[in-house]
């Protein structure tokens, strides 16, 4: 039987004897012809050597940067023949070369990144399309254990397509041969690909609504019933000002430093129940029927002798519309909000719970590739050989990368700021040649609360009139440029009393002023 001789993939051999990619982290904007330059020698070779990336966060994990952060990584890597001599491998036997870049799951499975039909699926598990050795490409898959039988072959290929996932292909990375003169001057078969660390796709499946690891928020959870107000819980609570009318007012009172605990509480039930759990939108129908059947007793009149009683969801209801939505109602509050019993305050967990789900999949929406806090890839580098005598195409691939992250956007990199010049404010001359440069359409119901009282406006009583006419007003950038960076010191002052930011947020420096020319 015809066999195929040995063929070796990893880093260049003048880099270092390994079989994973030799991954390079660059600043400088002409990256890929600088580092090709240094492929050619020895000296080259040293300097991409000092430029491997060797970035850790605080965990010890190999950190990766992203564009915006002005890095750039590139993977380098050879092939070779394992022969006496190891020469290296014909780049004409070679059909396609790539990377594959893959997430490790949380139970240590690597995931790849998976497409079919048009569609993104996401991050998948490997055993999918069959381990992590298996071709990336499910035409090649497909090749996979044929006989040369025609007949059999036949079958074998209409079982293999109709399987759920024989159409999912593994997102790959393309890898790039160096020009013909470079690896002529290394003497080897080089090569390169840009490792992406941020990307626009987004899978089309919804996140999960999960907790942590470890963690249990299920409805039955005492992490999902603790964070609920205590009449979500099922429990008895006290409400404010018993008997009086609910007024819109009540809302402004809950929000003074000395407001009463009980009409803090009450408020914040109206809002977990509007803003968490839509219970008053069109989903929140499972939640209310939930609280039908609970009965809030009034404060008894002058002669009175039973008690009048309200449905809690009614009640609720009016309550949100004349709190939260500022609406007029003759609403009066009832004197106690009464214990559920176990099976009612269940049934309430259960549909409180669900309509977080819901509404969690209505805010968080679909996951993009590189969206997970602090996930751990690899890069694992492949080449497909060409059919060679008797012997037929193969997918040879080299070991994965080590682990790493990729950095938050937010972090530095160590490269220097880039630096934005402010006109001089004090320059008369310079300022008249500052013309508007942005102009905004104000609708009349804007334009007539900024033309209000501007001490009303901070107080938090300003009026708006939808009469009047739309005005559009220009400014220009580099003065709104200003405005922005004195709001932004002063902002950073009071912020800088609680979390101490000052110093790291803001490094000022002196130097002389660059006269102008004459």
């Amino acid at each position: 039987m015809a066999t195929h001789h040995p063929v070796l993939i990893g880093a260049p051999r003048g880099l270092a004897r390994s079989p994973r990619p030799w991954l390079l982290q660059r600043s400088d904007d002409d990256f890929l012809p600088a580092t090709l330059a240094d492929l050619r020698s020895t000296a080259g070779r040293e300097r991409l050597r000092a430029l491997r990336a060797r970035a850790l966060d605080g965990q010890g994990t190999l950190k990766l940067f992203q564009p915006i952060q002005r890095q750039f990584h590139l993977a380098l890597l050879e092939t070779w023949c394992d022969t006496a001599g190891e020469p290296r491998l014909d780049p004409r036997r070679v059909q396609a070369a790539g990377l594959v870049l893959r997430r490790i799951g949380t139970d240590g499975r690597a995931e790849g990144w998976m497409k079919s039909g048009g569609r993104i699926h996401g991050w998948l598990p490997l055993t999918r399309v069959g381990g992590a050795d298996a071709d990336p490409l499910p035409g090649q898959r497909s090749q996979r254990g044929l006989t040369g039988v025609p007949d059999i072959d036949r079958q074998l290929a209409a079982f293999t397509h109709a399987q759920p996932d024989s159409a999912l292909e593994e997102s790959t990375i393309p890898l790039y041969l160096a020009p013909p003169d470079v690896c002529a001057d290394a003497g080897q078969s080089l090569y390169y690909g840009l490792v992406p660390t941020v990307s626009s796709e987004i899978s089309e499946a919804d996140d999960a609504f999960a907790a942590a690891p470890g963690t249990d928020f299920g409805p039955r959870s005492a992490a999902f019933r603790d964070h609920l107000v205590l009449a979500l819980q099922g429990r008895a609570m006290g409400l404010p000002r018993s008997g009086q009318t609910i007024t819109a007012a009540w809302l402004k009172d809950s929000e003074q430093a000395d407001a009463d605990a009980a009409l803090t509480r009450f408020v914040l039930l109206l809002r977990q129940l509007a803003s968490e759990f839509d219970a008053f939108g069109s989903g929140g129908a499972p939640i209310l029927q939930a609280l039908a059947s609970l009965q809030l007793p009034l404060v008894l009149r002058s002669g009175e002798v039973q008690p009048r009683l309200v449905r809690a969801d009614q009640f609720l209801q009016q309550a949100h519309a004349v709190v939260l939505q500022q609406q007029p109602s003759g609403l009066e509050m009832p004197a106690t909000w009464p214990a559920m019993g176990t099976a009612a305050a269940q049934r309430l967990l259960d549909a409180l719970h669900a309509a977080m789900q819901g509404r969690f999949a209505a805010v968080k929406g679909k996951r993009g590739r590189f969206d997970e806090p602090g996930a751990r890839y690899q890069l694992r580098a492949f080449v497909r050989l060409a059919p060679e005598g008797a012997c037929p195409a193969r997918i040879l691939w080299g070991e994965a990368s080590e682990p790493f992250v990729i950095a938050a956007w937010y972090e530095g990199a160590g490269a220097p700021p880039v630096q934005i010049a402010l006109p001089d404010p004090s320059d008369k001359a310079l300022l008249g040649a500052l013309k508007p440069s942005v102009a905004f359409v104000v609708p009349p119901s804007l334009q007539s609360l900024l033309s209000g009282s501007s001490k009303k406006l901070l107080d938090g009583e300003g009026q708006s009139s939808n009469f009047g006419l739309t005005w559009i007003c220009s400014f220009n950038i580099p003065i709104i440029t200003i405005c922005a960076f004195l709001v932004l010191n002063l902002f950073l002052g009071l912020f800088n009393i609680v979390f101490g930011w000052m110093f790291s947020m803001k490094i000022c420096l002196p130097f002389p002023k660059i006269p102008p020319k004459p």
